[in-house]
Parts: structure tokens; sequence; C-alpha cells
């Protein structure tokens, strides 16, 4: 049984949601099973295709800020190394463990036993990370030299021309076998569109 307010909120928005979708499928199986020219256009209306080729091709450029960080190298150096110093002195000594774990089991966010170990995994991850940054900051701040071979293998360029390719091509194969099976598509929805909402109902009742 929910008792916690924030989940009966979340439930009855869900029930409520797919209430006004049983609806929508008894109406949308009564025009399949009546009107299927009317369904059909507005499909077509509905449909329209929508090319995103002019956001991918400008998503496919790449944008190089070395240049910036290497004429700053110090003072970006000092910074990073400075963000890891302070990873470490506040998951290393000033983080309250215990505290954090007391706080959330009282808002019952999580189970104990998940609850623990996310947060050991947490603090584990913000010192490795923390260690990484310390050292790239090091090399960065008193020897930048020495990244350019790392940067010129992580910065290289991958096209994602050729992957979203696939996406451009219009793809009406499910709305062409719903019209020319309307009627029986229609009932089927029909029917289970009427029985979601019986249930959901008799659960909001």
């Amino acid at each position: 049984m929910l008792t916690n307010p924030a989940y009966i909120f979340l439930w009855r928005d869900l029930a409520i949601f797919l209430l006004f979708g049983a609806v929508l499928g008894i109406l949308l199986g009564l025009l399949l099973i009546f009107r299927p020219q009317f369904v059909d256009r507005l499909n077509h209306v509905a449909n329209r295709w929508i090319s995103t080729r002019h956001v991918n091709r400008w998503l496919d450029r790449s944008v190089s800020i070395e240049q910036w960080f290497y004429q700053h190298h110090r003072a970006v150096g000092a910074a990073i190394v400075l963000g890891a110093v302070y990873i470490f002195v506040y998951f290393g000594m000033l983080f309250d463990r215990a505290y954090t774990l007391q706080h959330f089991r009282v808002r019952e966010m999580l189970p104990p036993k998940l609850l623990e170990s996310l947060l050991d995994a947490l603090v584990l991850g913000a010192l490795v990370w923390g260690t990484v940054a310390l050292i790239v900051g090091l090399f960065l701040w008193f020897r930048p030299s020495l990244l350019r071979g790392m940067e010129e293998e992580a910065n290289k360029w991958v096209s994602s021309r050729r992957a979203t390719k696939v996406l451009e091509i219009p793809r009406d194969d499910a709305d062409r076998f719903v019209m020319r099976h309307a009627r029986r598509v229609g009932w089927l929805v029909l029917l289970g569109s009427i029985y979601l909402f019986f249930v959901v109902f008799r659960l909001l009742a």
C-alpha cells in the first residue's frame, strides 16, 4: 500500500494519463472501424516529414579550443589542480558519510544497502577522478607538451553523418499495414482501450 504522498501523486497522474489514453484509443478504434479514410487523411497531415539534416550538419563540425588552452596553460593547469585538491579535501576529510546516510534514510528515497553502496561508489569515483585531474593539471601547468600525444589520439574526429543517414529515411510500413487492415486493427484497439478504461477507472474509484 502506498503511503508516501509523492508516490500517490505520481500514481494518480499515471492513472489519469492512462485513462485519457484509453478514451483516445476508443475514439481511434471507432474511426478505424467506421471511418478509416478520415484516419488516413489525418495520418497524412500528422506524418509530415521534417528533415534534421541541417541540424546534424551543424553538430557534425569540430570545434578546436586547444590553442586557447596552450596559450593559457598555466592558469588552466592551476585551476584544475585547485579543483582536484578541493575534491581530495572535501571527500577525504570533510565529507560526513553518516550524516548523508541519515539524511537520505529519513526521506525514504532508497533502500539502506543500496544507498550505502551508491555513496561509497560516489566517494571512490570522486577520489579517482580527482587523482586524474591532479595529474593532468600538473602536466598542463608545468609540461603541457607531454599531453600533445594523448590529445591527438583523443581528438580523432569521428563523423556521425553515416550513422544519422539511416534516420533520414521515412518509414511508413506500420501505417500502410494499419490502413490495409483498418477494421481489424480498429477492433483490437477498441477492445483493448475499453478494457484499459475500466481497469484504470476501477483503480481510481
